[in-house]
């Protein structure tokens, strides 16, 4: 996609669907020139669970993009989230048998390591190189023109159950417009919101959104550990509501003013209407140990997650965290006290004709340009000639049809 000039992106959450276009120069340079963000409707936990709401809150974001100037999108590139994503560490291995090392034996290496990757009922979405190990000589970067006996490539995979990949694409089937690529979420927000440094060094990024967290280890420059929990700012907003009696929106808005990591005055107080509209008053002592208890839920699950994956060594950098989430007033005075690392909240900008829009959340749409112009972030590294995704969907769904007309 380097050579193209404008590319649209669309990130599919579960609070936000967000729609943009950008040049994007030879050099990588990111300017974006259309923005819309809308509600998202029919998306829970990150995943698609009403197609028709997602197709008529698509069509809304790119009706409102299509306000601000004449755009035709023929493409896009798309973020997928939701708890069917996996990450998990391959390898593969050829005999060379002496001979210098050339790109093809990097080509079919490779193949080798996605065929050992391929999952019944997955989908590859990446297979992102780590490194390459020549006989017994570890940690090489780059074996051509090496000579051994042996070539094994190292790489991390992520993939998404079937069905969750082509429910994405049919979100798109009623457009005119095709899915060039699909990156996994998380993935995206890491790319975006890390530095050169950080992921030398070591870095977890956690990006926590409105029904999960994503969470990507990177360290020395390449991907360790990737992994979704169905947690995310839904969960504290409904235990708010439930503990206040009130509405989700109610209790949104007092989300944003408690800070977690504030001593509060049990007698200071706040005023909250309930359903039955009667108005009620409560601590935000009470109210911030109610967000507190479960941000620390959270913490505790994601760092039994990174022990069980091994890599709780492979971020001396600390963390990054960003997501809707990540504006949480105090969230990183309390993951920096509790994990005892460097926390920094990363904030995008994205600047636009009519001013610049900031937020956490927007660490997806973000990563999605630079994918889009890197393309070895998003594709699968195989020989195959890119022909579009919505063709496949066509084919799944004939090939579905088929076997459900077998069992009838």
């Amino acid at each position: 996609m380097k050579n193209k000039q404008i590319v649209a992106a669309v990130d599919i959450g579960s609070a936000h669907i967000i729609v943009a276009l950008a040049h994007i120069s030879s050099e990588g340079d990111i300017v974006p020139v259309a923005f819309a963000e809308i509600p998202s409707k029919g998306v829970k936990k990150g995943g698609i669970v009403n197609i028709p709401l997602v197709q008529h809150a698509i069509d809304r974001a790119l009706e409102a993009l299509h306000i601000g100037g004449n755009y035709h999108i023929h493409s896009i590139v798309t973020s997928l989230s939701g708890v069917s994503i996996m990450g998990h560490n391959a390898d593969g291995t050829i005999a060379v048998k002496g001979t210098s090392i050339s790109e093809h034996n990097i080509k079919q290496v490779v193949a080798i390591a996605r065929d050992m990757s391929a999952l019944e009922g997955r989908q590859l979405l990446h297979i992102l190189r780590q490194r390459f190990t020549v006989d017994r000589q570890t940690e090489i970067d780059n074996p051509i023109g090496l000579m051994g006996e042996n070539l094994t490539i190292q790489v991390h995979v992520i993939s998404a159950a079937k069905t969750a990949y082509y429910n994405l694409l049919q979100a798109f089937a009623h457009c005119d417009i095709d899915v060039d690529s699909v990156v996994a979420s998380g993935f995206s927000s890491a790319i975006a919101v890390t530095t050169a440094e950080e992921k030398q060094l070591g870095i977890c990024v956690l990006d926590i959104g409105a029904g999960t967290t994503d969470i990507t280890v990177i360290h020395h420059g390449v991907v360790k550990h990737t992994e979704v929990i169905p947690l995310g700012g839904e969960l504290i907003t409904s235990d708010i509501a439930f503990f206040l009696r009130t509405t989700q929106e109610n209790a949104e808005k007092v989300k944003r003013d408690i800070s977690v990591s504030t001593y509060y005055n049990p007698q200071e107080t706040i005023e909250m209407p309930g359903v039955s509209q009667v108005t009620r008053q409560f601590s935000k002592h009470d109210i911030a140990n109610v967000v507190s208890d479960r941000c620390h839920e959270l913490l505790d699950i994601v760092e039994q997650k990174l022990n069980r994956a091994g890599v709780e060594e492979s971020f001396p950098g600390g963390y990054v965290i960003c997501g809707g989430t990540a504006d949480l007033r105090g969230l990183v005075e309390l993951v920096m006290e509790k994990t005892r690392l460097p926390v920094r909240r990363a904030v995008i900008e994205i600047p636009l004709q009519d001013g610049i829009r900031k937020g956490s959340h927007y660490a997806t749409i973000m990563g999605l340009f630079m994918c889009a112009y890197e393309e070895d972030y998003t594709r699968v590294m195989t020989d195959d000639t890119k022909k579009g995704i919505i063709p496949k969907l066509g084919r799944f769904l004939g090939s579905t049809l088929r076997e459900l007309r077998k069992q009838f």
